[in-house]
């Protein structure tokens, strides 16, 4: 066994929660959002990431722009709904802005007695933006990392790929939930959770290789590696993968009706260090799971649901989505009673987590968040 890394007190502290907005919200690149959600002029959506309030827009559907969400004026958001179509006019004064966040115009300018290089000084903070296929990520550090710096070159391409077969149409949902994101991380990447807590909506669908007794037994000589992993060093990339896994699924009715990605009944998974589960079931539908902190015992959970690409654009598939959304959220909530009552009970005094080996991606990430986030800090 293996003694994690990682104290407890960095699910309890704002202190943690401070250096992880410094280190990994504020400087990765941070999913957005989806790419064909702004298609059309003057589309925008809204995120909180690392604090920081951002609003992706554009103006002609095509060219996206990421600024910070405040006008410069006296710092209200300019943008107030999650998603919509509306220019960038602040709702308090009307100060409205450009498609690269310069002052355009100021109502009752006369009030102002601004001259004219005050008023052409004035611009958005922005931010640097990348697509990967239908997936929009944002950067909020003065110098970006290269995207491929975060992750591997085929991962990108696994994205751009899979996305590809989205449909326009979408479902959306957030609440929040009692518990530091970094337990939801970790659970979505625990797959040995799912036959004992999802036992009446997820775990029966999953094909699991039964182990042999003796392989059920303790012994002496098992090998694994346990010292490799005490002393590895951790690349980003490496926190970000894909997985499938055989399910066993009934007909569906909608199969014939997407353009399908795969042609098996597979549950694939992609994990984007550091806040996004994004999974599809037999390339039917996909999901995008994402766990935004909002303090070191409480996150904000978003949930994206589609389907793969229509054949027929003017089949209907909004109730599906719904149901799917529906679905998802009850496996969701069997996940919450769990990781609210980790979150109530443990205590700086706690120890740390023991893992075996098949958590070996659990020891690799707190390997990392050891030499980077922990680093120099504490």
């Amino acid at each position: 066994m293996f003694r994690s890394d990682l104290p407890p007190d960095i699910y309890l502290s704002e202190k943690y929660l401070d250096l992880e907005n410094k280190k990994i919200f504020r400087d990765m690149w941070m999913f957005a959002g989806v790419r064909s959600t702004l298609s059309s002029k003057s589309a925008f959506l809204t995120r909180t990431i690392g604090g920081v309030p951002v609003v992706i827009t554009t103006d002609d559907g095509v060219t996206l722009k990421a600024f910070e969400n405040l006008c410069a004026h006296r710092q209200m958001p300019i943008q107030s709904k999650a998603f919509g179509k509306r220019a960038l006019v602040c709702p308090y004064h009307a100060w409205s802005y450009d498609h690269h966040g310069c002052l355009r115009a100021v109502a009752s300018a006369e009030l102002y007695q601004m001259r004219q290089s005050e008023k052409d000084g004035i611009k958005l903070r922005e931010f640097a933006i990348e697509v990967v296929g239908n997936f929009v990520f944002v950067n909020l550090a003065d110098k970006p990392r290269p995207i491929g710096d975060q992750f591997s070159a085929e991962f990108l391409m696994q994205i751009a790929d899979v996305t590809s077969y989205f449909d326009p149409q979408y479902a959306y949902t957030t609440f929040e939930v009692d518990y530091n994101w970094k337990f939801n991380l970790e659970n979505v990447m625990d797959y040995n959770h799912i036959p004992f807590v999802h036992t009446q909506s997820f775990g029966g669908l999953i094909k699991r290789k039964e182990a042999a007794s003796e392989e059920n037994q303790f012994r002496e000589d098992v090998v694994w590696d346990a010292e490799e992993a005490r002393k590895a060093t951790v690349a980003l990339p490496e926190l970000s993968y894909y997985g499938t896994a055989e399910m066993s699924l009934k007909p569906r009715w909608y199969t014939d009706l997407v353009r399908r990605y795969g042609d098996r009944d597979l549950y694939y998974s992609w994990h984007l260090y550091p806040n996004v589960n994004f999974c599809s079931v037999a390339g039917e539908w996909f999901l995008i799971q994402q766990y935004e902190p909002i303090s070191p015992k409480r996150m904000r959970y978003h949930l994206w649901v589609t389907t793969a690409e229509r054949l027929n654009k003017k089949r209907d598939l909004t109730a599906l989505m719904v149901g799917l959304m529906q679905a998802e959220k009850k496996i969701i909530d069997e996940d919450v009673v769990f990781l609210n009552n980790l979150q109530r009970n443990l205590h700086t005094g706690a120890s740390s987590a023991l893992h075996g080996a098949y958590e070996y991606r659990l020891i690799r990430l707190g390997k990392w968040y050891r030499d980077n986030v922990l680093a120099g800090e504490v």
